[in-house]
């Protein structure tokens, strides 16, 4: 019943186009992924890259929060958060307002979009004493910033505008990351892994 639920979120429209969601509640619990790693699900890849020896990137672990959006009203029900346990380039500073490179070299997500997106995310500092920036780029140029604060959970969007791309997310700091969707994903059948609890 869980995995036709799934489907049925996976095809929502939205403004005419589908949104694909990804909430971490409902994926597996995972220890992580390792240097040069990666695992794709319904189109979301989670990328350890150059992270040397370690292996904490993308850590799902039980971890129950609720949520009120303050622009929709939805309510939220969480159980699980997915852990960056990173930033997403060598030399980042929680201070940092813009990444240094457009490109993650380390502990980022990407996905392919035919084109414009819209991209909604629910997640919160990975800090109690700091708040740290989400960023989505298209590579080459920055696409937005979500600011999350230290305590609660909170929510952002961001727009793209422009042809098909790979989109990557990445934070400056540690982010725990609770649900995500984007509209005009391009979801393939090839190396995409079911890691949904059953």
């Amino acid at each position: 019943m869980r995995k036709i639920l799934l489907l049925a979120l996976v095809a929502i429209s939205l403004n005419g186009f589908a949104q694909t969601v990804w909430n971490f509640s409902d994926f597996a619990t995972s220890t992580g992924i390792g240097t040069d790693q990666s695992v794709n699900i319904n189109g979301l890849s989670i990328n350890g890259g150059s992270m040397g020896t370690k292996t904490d990137m993308g850590v799902i672990e039980a971890n129950s929060k609720s949520f009120t959006s303050p622009t929709t009203t939805t309510n939220f029900t969480f159980t699980q958060r997915f852990k960056y346990n990173g930033a997403g380039y060598g030399g980042a500073a929680a201070s940092d307002v813009t990444p240094t490179v457009m490109m993650p070299t380390q502990r980022y997500l990407s996905f392919q979009v035919a084109g414009n997106s819209t991209i909604y995310v629910i997640g919160a500092s990975g800090s109690s004493g700091s708040s740290r920036n989400l960023f989505v780029t298209d590579g080459t140029a920055l696409i937005g910033t979500v600011n999350f604060p230290d305590t609660p959970l909170s929510e952002g969007t961001f727009t793209y505008t422009g042809p098909a791309a790979t989109l990557y997310m990445f934070c400056n700091a540690s982010i725990n990351m609770y649900y995500i969707t984007a509209t005009n994903v391009v979801v393939s059948s090839v190396n995409n892994t079911n890691i949904h609890k059953t």
